[in-house]
């Protein structure tokens, strides 16, 4: 990912969201949280987004609805989506959804470095 790359990250974990500014910070990424629908559609009006990393625990934004939307994007960013393990329903609804990437949360905190990079 290149210098300019704007990751967009779907959480309302003011926590995690440390973590990540650090290390999209480190690799010189533009890393931006977000928590509700219109700051959502907000970035998806300005554009230049490689990829969207979506909590799924977040409830303030209909993430079924974004993925079909994201995907309309020119360029299409890369759909990630993260969850708890045993909540088997929203990880099975985010592939449906038509998210690229979906993983139990143990696997996306592992793989968060690259996915800032």
């Amino acid at each position: 990912m290149s210098r300019m790359s704007r990751v967009i990250f779907v959480s309302d974990d003011l926590m995690f969201w440390s973590r990540v500014t650090g290390l999209a910070r480190a690799a010189g990424v533009d890393a931006v949280r977000l928590s509700d629908e219109a700051a959502m559609e907000r970035a998806f009006q300005e554009g230049g987004v490689v990829r969207v990393i979506a909590d799924l625990a977040c409830r303030g934004v209909d993430l079924t609805a974004w993925a079909a939307k994201w995907k309309t994007a020119d360029p299409v960013p890369e759909l990630v989506a993260f969850g708890s393990h045993v909540n088997e329903a929203a990880l099975a609804a985010a592939r449906a959804a038509g998210f690229d990437r979906v993983m139990p949360n143990s696997r996306f905190n592992r793989e968060l470095p690259d996915l800032v990079r």
